[in-house]
């Protein structure tokens, strides 16, 4: 079985999957949705769900947190987010993982270690995110 990774943003799903050991997460796709449609994201899951053919028993999605721990518009985007993923796929354990930090460390990673300009960084840095979200994951014992 396998786990995906969701980084949600106001516009954009980045995307990630484990291979079938669930040892490394790899980014599938940085998926556009128009108007804030949830709906939208959700039906893109399930086409990855039917591509891996329901060889996926996990959904790790990101929820960001403040220092000060108030929940801020993207928590709340998240938090509603997960309730229309519970209502999608039920037979699936849907978990919220702290993303406190992943975009600007994946910003930062693939800027000054991979040396990509910031053109081609804004084209993969949700997917990016969405790996070291499901990474991150994984290496903490789930």
């Amino acid at each position: 079985m396998r786990v995906i990774g969701l980084d949600l943003g106001t516009k954009t799903l980045g995307i990630a999957i484990t291979d079938s050991l669930k040892i490394i997460a790899t980014g599938l796709e940085n998926f556009e949705y128009p108007n804030r449609d949830l709906n939208i994201c959700v039906n893109k899951v399930k086409q990855i769900f039917e591509k891996y053919s329901n060889d996926i028993d996990t959904i790790v999605l990101g929820k960001p947190k403040r220092s000060n721990d108030k929940p801020s518009e993207m928590t709340l985007l998240s938090d509603e987010f997960k309730k229309i993923l519970e209502q999608n796929f039920k037979n699936v354990k849907i978990v919220q993982w702290n993303e406190a930090y992943s975009t600007i460390n994946t910003t930062e990673m693939l800027k000054y270690q991979a040396g990509l300009k910031a053109s081609k960084i804004k084209k993969i840095k949700d997917k990016m995110s969405a790996v070291y979200i499901l990474q991150d994951y994984l290496d903490n014992g789930f």
